[in-house]
């Protein structure tokens, strides 16, 4: 764990893990067929709610538990191992942006779930918001929700600026959509002339990148740490299979892949808790983070052979996960693209 180098911060990744843990035995990875889709883990999302994990970074004043962009990575690598069905990534995005001027008690203490909706963010290189502002009103349509049907608050970002929409308001619709990643339920959202608050512009973009980026490293991780356990137990003539040397250096090199992006999260947090400009800091990470997850995820898979291809092993699900990351982070050349016109401008 990169990320946690406090004995504090250490504390915090084994509450955390044993949260996600005692979670797992009544919604277990991969979830039963039927199962898939299911929304919010009501249950866990209070246990985070009580312990302060949803109001980390936020200052105490706003409502929030306090604490740095470093703490929230450590809760966002465990969270990425374990892939529970709660949306903490968006719930934390859509929190940093409206603790900048409103109190969020009631969204740190779980009683109303905000997120985050990732396709009008201008955080992802290529991406258009699909909303329009007319007055204080919003129309549009967003296509991929995370947990859509579960959420009360919706931050979008339109024409350049945040608002904060009501779900529950008139002229509001949603419906349930097939999502290519199995924990992470998606709605389709139209609104038309929906009342919205706006929220003066907050600089979260670093922010939001970087927990994604720490959230990716942690399913790559929980991934390759599958694949060197079935590599040790396996049989193939006579032998484990990971005394063959193919497969030995291929998760050896993911290994070095994965902590090199570690060390980049690592560095993008300490950059914003120090209140410098990060962002070409959190686009380099994302890009490696996201890199190695697809790389760690997709050899995995292959080290578990048939097995690694079936509903009840996890492998597809952190193959999912980390490809559906990808699809929302744009292309790696994209996010490069960012960070060059940044250095050179």
């Amino acid at each position: 764990m990169g990320y946690a180098t406090t004995d504090e911060q250490r504390e915090l990744a084994e509450s955390v893990r044993r949260m996600l843990a005692d979670a797992a035995r009544t919604a277990p990875l991969p979830p039963a067929w039927e199962a898939a889709g299911a929304g919010l883990d009501g249950a866990l999302w209070k246990t985070f709610a009580d312990a302060g994990l949803l109001g980390l970074g936020v200052p105490e004043e706003r409502g929030g538990s306090g604490g740095g962009l470093r703490e929230l990575c450590v809760v966002a690598e465990e969270v990425g191992a374990a892939l529970p069905r709660i949306p903490f990534a968006a719930a934390v995005s859509a929190v940093a942006v409206l603790s900048s001027v409103h109190n969020v008690d009631n969204l740190v203490d779980g009683s109303a779930v905000a997120v985050a909706a990732w396709e009008s963010f201008p955080v992802f290189p290529g991406h258009r918001s699909p909303l329009r502002l007319s007055g204080s009103t919003v129309d549009g349509v967003l296509r991929v929700v995370p947990f859509g049907l579960d959420a009360d608050v919706l931050v979008a970002a339109v024409e350049g600026r945040f608002v904060r929409i009501d779900l529950a308001a008139a002229g509001v619709r949603r419906e349930s959509v097939g999502a290519f990643d199995v924990i992470e339920p998606a709605a389709v959202v139209e609104l038309s002339g929906v009342p919205v608050v706006e929220v003066p512009s907050a600089e979260v973009s670093a922010r939001v990148l970087t927990v994604l980026a720490a959230e990716l490293v942690g399913t790559g991780q929980r991934a390759l740490d599958g694949a060197v356990e079935y590599a040790k137990q396996r049989q193939q003539f006579g032998r484990a299979i990971g005394s063959f040397q193919a497969l030995k250096h291929l998760l050896a090199d993911r290994f070095v892949q994965l902590d090199a992006a570690r060390l980049l999260v690592e560095w993008a947090a300490s950059t914003v808790d120090a209140g410098v400009e990060a962002l070409p800091a959190a686009r380099t990470a994302v890009v490696a983070a996201s890199d190695a997850a697809d790389a760690a995820t997709r050899d995995a898979l292959q080290a578990h052979g048939g097995i690694g291809f079936t509903w009840e092993h996890p492998a597809h699900v952190h193959l999912k996960h980390a490809r559906a990351r990808r699809q929302l982070l744009g292309s790696a050349a994209r996010q490069l693209d960012a960070v060059a016109e940044h250095v050179f401008a």
